[in-house]
């Protein structure tokens, strides 16, 4: 039965979906989802089950990885996904696990940097609390404590960090960044806000 939902769901890619959908993934395995609302809105995951789940963007024709992160055991997130893309999901743990997807409006995407190099990098919470971060036309991680999502970013994207309804700036993507960097987010909020 967990295998038929699986292939539903991959099934399901090319016709139109629900607002919500509830995706199955088996224990230790991936599921890939395309779908034609890819396009028009982004995509919002909510994870209760307990357990992290590896969240990627892979480019269709390439298969390589665009995007990347964990997704906390009781994470939310809203993400882009290119048109044509495939939204990856990996179950590292033991048991199967559900997480739900909901399409919603898309945010406008920020005028992209000249320079479009992307660079490898991880975000790290040393924090014992979670961090919601805001990269613009990208994604809405929220940092699990004690966690490392990994990043691929363009040259000049911007990072935030919010609390309630302030936005602050918290990195702007330079070439001081290189590839398989660990930036300490936590650290980086806790001077920024001793410097206000």
């Amino acid at each position: 039965m967990k295998k038929v939902v699986v292939i539903l769901s991959i099934l399901m890619a090319g016709f139109q979906v629900s607002a919500k959908e509830k995706v199955e993934i088996p224990a230790g395995k991936s599921v890939e989802l395309s779908y034609a609302e890819f396009a028009n809105y982004d995509v919002k995951l909510t994870n209760t089950s307990g357990k992290q789940v590896n969240v990627s963007v892979l480019d269709s024709r390439t298969r390589k990885q665009v995007s990347g992160f964990g997704l906390g055991p009781m994470g939310k997130t809203v993400l882009y996904v290119a048109e044509g893309n495939i939204l990856k999901l990996k179950n590292t743990s033991s048991k199967a696990i559900d997480i739900t997807l909901t399409f919603v409006d898309r945010e406008p995407k920020t005028a992209a940097a000249s320079n479009t190099e992307k660079v490898n990098f991880t975000l790290h919470n040393s924090s014992m609390k979670s961090i919601p971060l805001i990269i613009p036309g990208v994604m809405k991680p929220n940092l699990s404590p004690m966690s490392n999502s990994g990043v691929s970013l363009e040259i000049g994207q911007k990072i935030y960090y919010k609390k309630g309804g302030v936005r602050m700036l918290v990195l702007t993507v330079d070439e001081s960044i290189q590839s398989g960097d660990k930036i300490d987010m936590a650290k980086r909020i806790r001077s920024l806000k001793k410097s206000e």
